[in-house]
């Protein structure tokens, strides 16, 4: 056995002085010296959960971010080419061609929707006509009274030549794709 004197010079003892100046001597028990391999791996796991977690959300804040700025542009170039698109002249059908001369008018409309200045990275061949209706008038049912409606077929005997043009445009990426229909 250890006189009082010899266990306070033990490591993890400590030797205090008293308010009488008597010493008193002070035992820590080792278990409480220090971190343990266990600590210190569950803060490492719970620091790693918390970074990934982090850098997830900064990945989905970037890929949302770069979405959102696709569908803007996109929505931008169509306004931009459906204002110029129905500024410009409208070409009047032939009822010479099968078609109405349907593809000859889209051949038409394309370069002035190709004239439009593209968002940066972005291409002519993103931006295209592809479709093209005219207002009709028929007796569909029988019934006598004539229907109106967009077709694919050119009425030239009527005065009603209207034009629905429907414009498209994909993002660089494929993953946007808007349409927007003017009347012209």
């Amino acid at each position: 056995m250890l006189s009082p004197r010899e266990e306070s010079c033990q490591p993890g003892h400590r030797v205090d002085a008293g308010a009488d100046g008597t010493a008193a001597v002070n035992v820590h028990d080792r278990r409480d010296s220090g971190t343990t391999l266990v600590e210190i791996l569950v803060s490492i796991v719970l620091i790693g959960t918390a970074v990934v977690a982090t850098l997830g959300a900064l990945r989905i804040s970037i890929l949302g971010g770069t979405i959102h700025r696709d569908h803007a542009n996109a929505h931008a170039w169509l306004q931009s080419a459906s204002d110029v698109l129905y500024a410009s002249e409208k070409e009047d059908c032939d009822t010479s061609l099968g078609d109405g001369g349907r593809s000859v008018i889209i051949g038409k409309y394309q370069p002035i929707v190709d004239a439009v200045v593209n968002p940066e990275g972005w291409t002519n061949s993103q931006i295209q006509v592809v479709g093209l209706d005219f207002w009709n008038a028929t007796d569909t049912d029988g019934d006598g009274i004539v229907e109106y409606r967009f077709g694919p077929v050119c009425q030239d005997s009527i005065n009603l030549a209207l034009q629905r043009v429907t414009l498209e445009v994909r993002s660089p990426s494929g993953r946007i794709i808007e349409q927007v229909e003017l009347v012209k």
